[in-house]
């Protein structure tokens, strides 16, 4: 889908893209109930329980995902990519021995996993990049207590300096980008 151009306003989908979009959405939700219906009438061995958030958000994601790559919006692929992250951390909680507590770090870098979906169809990648390293370091500062590689007093003094990192990075490009739009 074209965009207007100069701004990141996407344009309206056409009614059959609506329609085609709104088709794949259901198919999507109906295998997501008929997954769930199996595995609570006994066919399939898994607790309902147990696959009801990946399997929903898997069916959600993906109906999004589908819609977003149609329109070629950029704030739908975020979302997509987001819905998915949280879908992959329930599937490897149910299929793994790792539990919510060593996965937890793939939700702090959900945003930044959005951005990398939606790199693809955003006008300025700048942004989305700086939103990647941003999520990513923090993940990646929290895998460490997750992983057990380092206790949470470590994690935590680690996470406020990566915070100070940030803050004066900001710092400095904000200045810079003062700077040069006054020289303009």
């Amino acid at each position: 889908m074209k965009t207007s151009g100069t701004t990141d306003v996407v344009l309206p989908l056409t009614r059959k893209q609506k329609c085609v979009c709104n088709a794949v959405m259901g198919v999507l939700l109906v295998a997501a109930g008929v997954i769930l219906a199996l595995a609570g009438t006994g066919v399939i061995s898994a607790s309902v329980r147990a696959i009801a958030a990946p399997t929903i958000l898997f069916g959600f994601g993906m109906s999004v995902l589908f819609s977003a790559i149609v329109a070629r919006n950029a704030l739908s692929m975020w979302l997509a990519g987001v819905i998915l992250a949280c879908g992959f951390t329930s599937l490897f909680a149910v299929i793994t021995t790792a539990g919510y507590s060593n996965l937890f770090p793939i939700y702090v870098a959900a945003p930044g996993i959005g951005c990398v979906f939606s790199i693809w169809f955003a006008e300025a990648k700048y942004p989305q990049v700086k939103a990647m390293v941003f999520f990513g370091a923090f993940a990646a500062v929290f895998s460490l207590a997750s992983s057990g590689a380092c206790g949470w007093g470590l994690t935590g003094g680690l996470l406020a300096a990566c915070g100070g990192l940030f803050v004066i990075a900001y710092a400095v490009e904000s200045y810079f980008r003062k700077e040069k739009d006054e020289n303009a």
